[in-house]
């Protein structure tokens, strides 16, 4: 990894074979000065001015593996009449479709036979082809990769294959009851975005082989494009290689994806009157979950939510929900908080997983750390503490450098500074006790908040108020 040449870190630890009996201890090491750490930030260089091609490119040399990463951004948050559930079974049935010159499972059987890997995933937003192969092997891995573009095919079994899998885990999602509480909180924050949309069996099943097709000539190939490119290149190299591997444009890329500012999400919730949903599903356990709409990702309240929301949830075993429901009470399997900054908005998640008997302990006990009492007295030495903590994380956003193109790509879509991450650390400093209190009553209150509860209905109790109960696989009222 080219961290190894970002990061120098010089330690000099001196071994003796012989300690004098009369030395007091550790004098053999007191004298050793540790130099502070030296941080140089990874220089990223863009390619090419096509503004629909952006083309990311981050050295690194340490090993013979090249890695390229082609982002189309063709998902249903931008293309909205698409089928989300079209969108989820495309990668997998690209890729099990294979080639005209190798088609099914050969062509994966082919790429993998020089030691090579590559990843097909697709989210609301985009479609992501990964490939990372050894240098060495790069003619061979250019054709195979042209060829996966530019000539794919979407058979019959490969299209059966990619349905069944997306139809089984529709069928078994409400097993798992965290992520039914997820899902149906945006179902409910995200109603009327596609965001808010859950795949359907009833739509999966109308989906016809030839969809595939018409879905990667009609908006894959006219989507705007993110190219990140690490490993063992010569910068010179790049563009030839993509110009021979990228099939070209066949519309007008949709630019921007579909919005949700805070204000049309809070009305959202308003006009439903709807403070605390109740998603009946028989279990012994319930996750409690609290849900609220924060800033967007620039907003100057990005730094201070970061900070109160370690303090509240997001520290682990340090947060107070874990200190206060699990090692206090002993109530929870396990519980946190963490925001989904977009960028134009954020929802704030509060969660706690626990036994169904003690639900509305628990449901208490959350509402009542997130209150003004909590926020108005945080000390200084727990604000210093979460600061630090924040900032010693830091410095993991650089370990891989496919992921810094990746954050490097994030942070452009969602309009940060161009200095963002060279000031990111001074604004955490910046954070004081009160900005933690004004976020607090403005994001973290509970009377802000909105419940979703998974679980038995019996284990909630009646009286609450603005409660609505549906099943599972019910709309949300």
């Amino acid at each position: 990894m080219n961290i190894i040449k970002k990061i120098t870190i010089s330690v000099f630890v001196f071994l003796f074979s012989f300690v004098s009996a009369y030395a007091a201890p550790g004098d053999f090491v007191k004298d050793v000065k540790i130099p502070a750490l030296e941080f140089h930030f990874p220089e990223i260089k863009e390619i090419g001015k096509d503004p629909n091609t952006r083309i990311l490119y981050l050295e690194n040399s340490e090993f013979p593996i090249k890695t390229l990463e082609i982002t189309f951004y063709a998902g249903p948050d931008f293309y909205t009449k698409a089928p989300l559930e079209l969108v989820e079974i495309f990668p997998e049935a690209w890729k099990k479709g294979g080639t005209t010159s190798h088609p099914g499972e050969s062509f994966a059987e082919v790429w993998e036979s020089y030691g090579s890997k590559m990843r097909v995933a697709s989210d609301l937003d985009t479609v992501t082809l990964t490939f990372s192969w050894l240098s060495r092997y790069d003619q061979e891995s250019k054709a195979l990769i042209s060829e996966f573009l530019k000539q794919p095919i979407f058979g019959k079994e490969a299209f059966e294959i990619a349905r069944l899998q997306l139809g089984e885990q529709i069928k078994r999602r409400n097993d798992n009851i965290v992520g039914l509480a997820f899902r149906k909180a945006n179902e409910l924050v995200y109603q009327g975005k596609v965001k808010g949309r859950s795949a359907s069996l009833a739509i999966l099943e109308l989906l016809k082989e030839e969809d595939l097709e018409e879905y990667y000539k009609n908006q894959l190939l006219s989507s705007r494009r993110s190219i990140l490119v690490s490993g063992k290149w010569n910068q010179e190299e790049i563009p030839q290689f993509l110009g021979d591997i990228l099939p070209a444009f066949s519309g007008t890329p949709v630019i921007e994806s579909q919005g949700s500012n805070p204000e049309e999400l809070n009305k959202n919730l308003k006009q439903k009157e709807i403070k605390n949903l109740i998603i009946d599903k028989a279990n012994t356990q319930n996750v409690v979950l609290f849900l609220g709409v924060g800033p967007a990702h620039n907003d100057k309240d990005f730094y201070a939510v970061q900070v109160l929301n370690y303090l509240v949830g997001g520290g682990g075993f340090t947060s107070y929900f874990m200190s206060k429901i699990r090692s206090d009470k002993g109530l929870a399997y396990s519980s946190s908080s963490h925001p989904v900054f977009e960028k134009d908005h954020s929802v704030i998640y509060f969660f706690t997983q626990t036994k169904s008997q003690s639900a509305m302990e628990v449901y208490n006990l959350m509402g009542e750390i997130l209150g003004d009492s909590t926020f108005s007295n945080i000390s200084e030495e727990e604000l210093k503490n979460a600061k630090e903590a924040i900032l010693n994380k830091f410095i993991f956003l650089f370990t891989d450098s496919v992921e810094i193109l990746r954050n490097e790509v994030r942070f452009r879509e969602h309009k940060m500074p161009k200095d963002y991450l060279k000031n990111y650390r001074d604004k955490i400093q910046n954070v004081t006790l009160e900005d933690l209190r004004r976020v607090g009553k403005i994001y973290f209150r509970r009377d802000k908040l909105t419940a979703v509860i998974s679980g038995p209905k019996s284990s909630v109790s009646s009286e609450l108020p603005g409660q609505k109960t549906i099943g599972p696989e019910d709309p949300i009222p």
